[in-house]
């Protein structure tokens, strides 16, 4: 099992279970298989015969853990649902903070001045480019703690979470140009109107990813 994070909480709750089976008389081996049929693995393994006409099959306790896959897959479809709600959070945290409105003010305000200087063209250019390096930056970030985010379910999910806004950009930004006639571009209005609400989005999905990491690098460094 690659994840570490779940490893050691599938180890936890593994030997929780063994020793609540020994206190009422269960052997180790017993409880041990036990726990693993409940997990769902296979207590079976084939192995090519002697003559390699065919496959014998052996008990092993160990042999199979096609369970612990299924419990792989559920727990990062929770871990998915989580960060959305902490997405809602940290968004709603950003809406009521003075600090991060003051912030979300000035980047609105200079996206307003700017709209002298620059055509619709250029102007829907820079906020493309801005957002998808925001809705990136998760993945600069990961590159620098790669050994850690790719052996990390938590951390693994929480980038595809932080960066699953990319999918808004296409639809919002590229998507409608299909319906303009040739040389026709957005208009500056509908151009503000979707950074402002993308930037919040990705402001938050990145410190959300940032402090996951952190935390989830602490622990491991703890473990080490």
């Amino acid at each position: 099992m690659k994840y570490w994070d779940v490893r050691m909480e599938l180890i936890d709750h593994i030997s929780n279970e063994v020793e609540a089976l020994m206190k009422v008389g269960s052997s180790f081996t017993n409880a041990m298989q036990v726990v693993h049929i409940k997990f769902g693995n296979d207590l079976t393994i084939k192995r090519l015969n002697k003559e390699n006409t065919g496959w014998d099959t052996f008990p092993s306790l160990y042999a199979d853990s096609s369970g612990y896959k299924k419990l792989i897959e559920e727990k990062k479809q929770g871990l998915t649902k989580g960060f959305a709600k902490l997405q809602r959070k940290a968004l709603k945290l950003f809406f009521t903070r003075a600090k991060s409105l003051m912030l979300y003010a000035c980047v609105l305000i200079t996206f307003l001045y700017t709209k002298e200087f620059f055509s619709a063209k250029a102007m829907h250019k820079t906020v493309l480019l801005l957002l998808m390096v925001m809705s990136l930056t998760p993945c600069l970030i990961a590159l620098f703690n790669l050994k850690n985010t790719l052996k990390s379910l938590t951390i693994n999910t929480s980038l595809l979470s932080s960066i699953s806004g990319v999918s808004f950009i296409n639809a919002l930004l590229l998507g409608p140009k299909i319906f303009l006639d040739e040389g026709e571009q957005l208009s500056f209005t509908y151009i503000f109107i979707v950074f402002a609400l993308l930037f919040p989005f990705f402001y938050t999905a990145i410190q959300l990813f940032v402090n996951q990491l952190k935390k989830y690098n602490s622990i491991h460094k703890k473990l080490a």
